[in-house]
């Protein structure tokens, strides 16, 4: 492990309240590989034998069905995963696979959850971590109950841009087949709906988007300002 690891684990909400004696302490039990684009690190119905924390590059979540699969969500440095399944012992409900190179924590399974047991301020920022997971889930439920595919896109789009005045340009976290999924809709769809955002000041093409105007655009989804917190 990197001495420059350090700042990117404390970054998840999991080690937020632990000492760094406890935590120095608690890494002993893990290892850091590095991965290539595509390399699968843990499968749907699997048993959890790892908890994941990603140090570099970029994770998607899939759900996978008999013949297709949906990404759920992107994961980044400082991002932990899948603790509820190592927390309760039991099968993967997603598959994770690196959207890049990347470089990733590898915590034993059974190692953290007697961590867990044993320690108070890693057993709070569990709760945190899952808190935040759940609201990202109830945001998502909501915005495909209540929001046209445009509205989805608007609202994605915002939360990658870092100010509220334009102009600005955000890269998306993965190709657009994929931002497609993330979002519930088709690809074709994901393409009909930037093409109704560029009268808004939607512009690019790949993963680069120029946002003209957030303030004009966050006016048109009703956007409104809450975060997983």
């Amino acid at each position: 492990m990197r001495t420059t690891d350090m700042p990117l684990i404390r970054r998840s909400r999991l080690f937020a309240q632990v000492g760094e004696p406890d935590l120095a302490a608690m890494l002993t039990a893990c290892f850091v590989q590095t991965l290539p684009d595509g390399a699968v690190l843990c499968r749907q119905g699997e048993k959890a034998e790892f908890l994941h924390v990603v140090l570099s590059g970029r994770v998607g979540l899939f759900g996978e069905a008999a013949r297709d699969e949906a990404l759920v969500e992107f994961l980044g440095p400082g991002d932990a995963f899948i603790v509820p399944a190592v927390v309760l012992d039991v099968p993967y409900l997603l598959t994770a696979r690196l959207l890049d190179e990347g470089r990733i924590l590898m915590w034993p399974a059974a190692a953290f959850r007697a961590q867990v047991r044993a320690t108070g301020q890693l057993a709070y920022g569990a709760v945190l971590l899952l808190s935040g997971y759940w609201r990202t889930l109830i945001g998502q439920i909501k915005d495909l109950k209540l929001l046209s595919a445009i509205e989805r896109l608007s609202a994605f789009l915002l939360a990658l841009a870092p100010r509220d005045t334009g102009p600005v340009t955000v890269t998306l976290p993965g190709g657009r087949r994929l931002v497609a999924g993330r979002l519930g809709i088709t690809p074709q769809s994901l393409s009909r709906a930037f093409a109704a955002l560029r009268p808004l000041g939607v512009s690019g093409g790949g993963r680069e988007v120029v946002i003209a105007d957030p303030a004009r655009l966050r006016e048109f989804a009703g956007v409104r300002a809450l975060k997983n917190t």
